[in-house]
């Protein structure tokens, strides 16, 4: 069976009626739906699981206090549509994958009716190509009175012991990372299992009331049948789902953070901007600049300021701070009870209401089409007060993520605004979140940045592709440090700056380059612009899949260094160019190491699907230092590594992985070039990996393009 990972070409959907039902069918999973509304049948066809134990009323609403299944119901009609435009999207240049949206796919809405309840519709979407299917349930009131929901479990399903290999998601999510899959930490405000019975549902309660004639949608559930058996290989199907599903995250914009509201000084960095080819400029945290100013003067001096990168083909954007305020205390009505930090403020407040519409103002009269949200939240609860809009703690979760989630990204997407947002809403239209660093680390020596940040990348892209993150490359002084810490001067500091750039390019993770000005030299400036050409350049494979196979270890002697050779790699099944790898050898020693070097995500092995994977690779296995607390005031410990603490994240759940099978040379080759020239031809073994040797003069790089045989193009 053909990898739908490297082409999912052959697996069309389908959706076939029967006299009692209806089946879904790709070629790679197949549901069977009675009209009933009970889901009969769940198959992943890749590797010959049924996922139902027993057939079960698969939606249940809450209304007034009482649970009504689908076996309350009456099934109505049926009616075959096209799949959703849940949010509004514009494809654009920089984005590297095909940005078909809606995926395609066939949908069907099944109607139900029963006396006394809202009407329930369902909606099943099926997509070609990968093993998903989307689900949606809409509520309608069609009585005289108005009714209370309480809550909308959008799926229930009796899951038989298989259900390692059954993976949900929804736009209900704030996670970071699927540490593990283990449904009890990235799921945890939308799906859980009881017992046998997965139900998926917002955690708590909806508590939404409709008026006559009024619709209610559930949360969307996307449903993932796992082809692969291991940690990293099941991540890679997510991040691959996530490309089609939310085609607006593969957007790999290079931009600059500017620490300034000057208007002679935007038009200055525009400039440089434009002379380096970064392609979008957000005013940073810092800067001055305020979002919810009504006051038309400023908004036209930033209008005319951003109108001037626009004519440069820059696209310009800025940051606001939705639910933090300035990381002080919070003492109005706005405030978030149940807060530790007490800095927080309630997004479904009158406050909030007008919040939100003065940064959609800001967004209309400047013209931005980017901006930076510190928030809005990460699923935080409250207990309400005279100004909150929600009833109590229990309703908190839901009304403060429709509101600002739901409501006022859907609002921004109208405008077609990138979004960087620290929370996992990518489902609900957010571009880019953090890779996963610790703010402070940024205020540390340079070059304990450069290994911290290849950790951070290589931690980072398990669960994200590169460009649904950002990393941190402080060119002023951020948080501290002095001088030690701050990329500029960087005539002074080329040597580190030249290196930090190429991780950032090589690992596709394009960062918050933070400062006043983009450049302050010539150095500087040829440093900045031959990274940013190469970036662009293989943009494309950058964001591609990315392959963990030699992992960064810190000096815990000597932070600014590592013990070994690793690498940073990102791989394509199709087209000339199929990957990237560049290798870094950060101490003190000239290094010399014969390498495996995995190439199935290339397509070009003679494998149907991915082997196992080298042992020791996992996030968990990397130890990577803790520098303070960065809740305000912050709390810097230890800057000059003394008392250093160091840690490893927690072991992620896996299959145990065999020992590798001695490789046996194929008739597959892949072109390895150095720096992309003088291509040389290596053999693809059987484990589809290639044997090379490289070797690293102390504190230094070296980069390799891969690729097809022109046979093979």
């Amino acid at each position: 069976m053909q990898y739908w990972v490297l082409s999912g070409d052959t697996y069309l959907s389908e959706i076939k009626e029967t006299e009692t039902g209806f089946v879904f069918s790709n070629g790679l999973i197949r549901r069977v739906i009675e009209k009933s509304g009970k889901t009969v049948q769940y198959e992943n066809l890749q590797k010959g699981i049924q996922y139902i134990a027993a057939p079960f009323s698969d939606f249940e609403i809450s209304v007034g206090g009482k649970k009504y299944g689908a076996d309350a119901y009456r099934f109505v009609k049926s009616e075959l549509v096209p799949c959703a435009e849940r949010i509004h999207f514009q494809k654009t240049a920089t984005m590297t994958a095909d940005g078909v949206y809606p995926p395609p796919g066939k949908a069907v809405l099944l109607h139900y009716a029963a006396q006394g309840l809202p009407s329930v519709q369902v909606r099943y979407e099926i997509y070609d190509g990968m093993p998903v299917m989307m689900k949606l349930l809409t509520v309608e009131n069609v009585g005289e009175e108005a009714v209370t929901v309480d809550n909308i479990s959008v799926e229930v399903l009796k899951i038989t012991e298989n259900r390692d290999a059954f993976f949900v998601d929804s736009d209900y999510d704030s996670t970071m990372d699927f540490v593990g899959l283990n449904f009890e930490k990235y799921a945890k405000h939308y799906a859980r299992y009881h017992y046998d019975t997965l139900e998926v549902a917002p955690a708590q309660r909806m508590n939404v009331q409709l008026a006559p004639g009024e619709t209610l949608d559930s949360i969307a559930a996307f449903e993932l049948l796992f082809s692969a058996d291991y940690y990293e290989q099941r991540l890679i199907e997510v991040k691959e789902m996530y490309r089609r599903i939310a085609p607006w995250c593969t957007d790999n914009v290079s931009f600059f953070h500017l620490i300034s509201n000057s208007p002679r000084t935007i038009r200055k960095v525009v400039d440089q901007c434009a002379e380096l080819g970064i392609e979008m400029i957000i005013q940073s945290f810092g800067s001055g600049v305020n979002m919810e100013s009504g006051n038309e003067r400023y908004l036209n001096r930033i209008k005319k300021a951003y109108d001037y990168g626009h004519e440069k083909g820059i696209r310009m954007g800025a940051y606001t701070l939705a639910y933090v305020k300035d990381y002080r205390p919070v003492k109005g009505a706005e405030a978030l009870n149940h807060d530790g930090s007490h800095i927080c403020r309630c997004l479904a407040t009158d406050w909030s209401k007008a919040y939100m519409k003065n940064v959609l103002r800001f967004l209309d009269r400047t013209g931005a089409d980017a901006i930076e949200i510190d928030g809005p939240y990460g699923m935080l609860m409250c207990s309400g007060g005279k100004t909150h809009n929600h009833e109590d703690f229990t309703d908190s979760q839901y009304k403060q993520w429709k509101a600002s989630v739901v409501d006022w990204y859907r609002e921004i997407k109208k405008r077609n605004v990138y979004i960087n947002a620290p929370d996992w809403h990518f489902l609900n239209g957010i571009n880019r979140c953090g890779v996963g660093y610790e703010e402070i680390a940024f205020s540390e020596r340079r070059s304990e940045q450069l290994v911290t940040s290849r950790i951070y990348y290589y931690k980072g892209t398990f669960s994200k592709n590169p460009s649904q993150s950002w990393g941190f490359l402080p060119l002023n002084v951020y948080h501290g440090g002095g001088k030690a810490a701050q990329f500029f001067p960087t005539e002074q500091n080329a040597f580190e700056f030249d290196w930090a750039m190429a991780q950032i390019v090589a690992s596709g993770v394009w960062p918050t380059i933070r400062g006043r000005k983009a450049y302050d030299s010539e150095t500087g400036k040829r440093i900045f612009a031959k990274w940013t050409s190469v970036y662009k350049k293989y943009r494309k494979v950058l964001n591609g899949v990315t392959v963990h196979f030699m992992p960064p270890r810190i000096d815990t002697d000597n932070p600014t260094r590592t013990t070994c050779i690793d690498a940073i790699m990102n791989q394509l099944p199709t087209g000339d160019i199929r990957g990237f790898v560049m290798f870094f050898n950060q101490t003190d020693a000239e290094r010399t190491e014969d390498i495996l070097l995995p190439v199935y995500y290339t397509g070009l092995s003679a494998l149907e699907m991915p082997p196992a994977p080298f042992e020791n690779t996992k996030n968990s296995d990397v130890s990577y230092p803790l520098y303070g607390e960065e809740i305000a005031p912050l709390v810097i410990k230890a800057r000059d590594g003394s008392s250093r603490t160091y840690i490893t994240d927690e072991k992620a759940a896996d299959k145990e992985i065999p020992a590798l099978a001695e490789g046996t040379p194929t008739d597959k080759t892949v072109l390895l070039c150095e720096n992309d020239e003088n291509p040389v031809s290596y053999t693809i073994d059987s484990n589809a990996n290639v044997h090379m040797r490289v070797t690293l003069p102390p504190m230094s790089y070296k980069w390799y393009v891969l690729r097809a045989p022109k046979e093979e193009n």
